[in-house]
């Protein structure tokens, strides 16, 4: 392991420990057995070891849903297992970042700003997955860039119970309904 991917490993250890707020370079630098003059060589703030971080995090689960899309299911089984296995990693990852819990709302507009900076990729991949299924007349979707758009932002708000703590919060229960009225509506069917 090359010396950034330590300190970067290290630092997601003591950020999972201690949360944002009461972390420190020092803190790092010991964890990583390093100096902190090594890590000035790598990052310049524990803002930037944190969002460095957070990249690494997002960048396995984009992997994962990458997997996914690739896969020669039906789009709606695609779309139901990348919906279900994002909000399980969104669920894994804040059980795992326990301690961040209670920066979360202290850092609010820095979280905001990362996670923004991945809704695209985020539309993006949903997007694939609509226009499949567009192609293959599964879903009748005018503009899939809209309707990926919206999927994301619906699922953000699946989110933040999760981020404050609920433990009766259950989003498996909560995303087969969602599921079913994107696919299906809420009107009844006319005869």
């Amino acid at each position: 392991m090359n010396t950034k991917d330590l300190i970067l490993e290290e630092a997601r250890k003591v950020f999972e420990r201690f949360g944002f707020n009461k972390t420190s370079m020092a803190d790092i630098a010991t964890a990583a057995r390093k100096g902190r003059r090594t890590l000035y060589t790598y990052f310049t703030s524990k803002e930037e070891i944190f969002r460095a971080v957070i990249d690494t995090e997002v960048s396995k689960l984009g992997e994962i849903l990458q997997q996914i899309i690739a896969q020669p299911l039906p789009p709606e089984d695609k779309f139901r297992l990348y919906i279900l296995t994002r909000m399980n990693a969104v669920k894994t990852i804040s059980t795992y970042y326990d301690a961040l819990r209670q920066d979360f709302m202290n850092n609010l507009g820095m979280i905001e700003d990362l996670r923004q900076q991945y809704d695209e990729l985020e539309a993006s991949m949903i997007k694939t997955i609509l226009d499949e299924g567009v192609e293959k007349n599964h879903f009748k979707i005018a503009d899939t860039v809209v309707v990926a758009r919206a999927i994301v932002f619906a699922t953000k708000g699946f989110e933040l119970p999760i981020y404050r703590g609920d433990t009766n919060y259950d989003h498996n229960k909560l995303i087969e309904p969602l599921i079913s009225v994107l696919f299906h509506g809420i009107s009844k069917e006319k005869n």
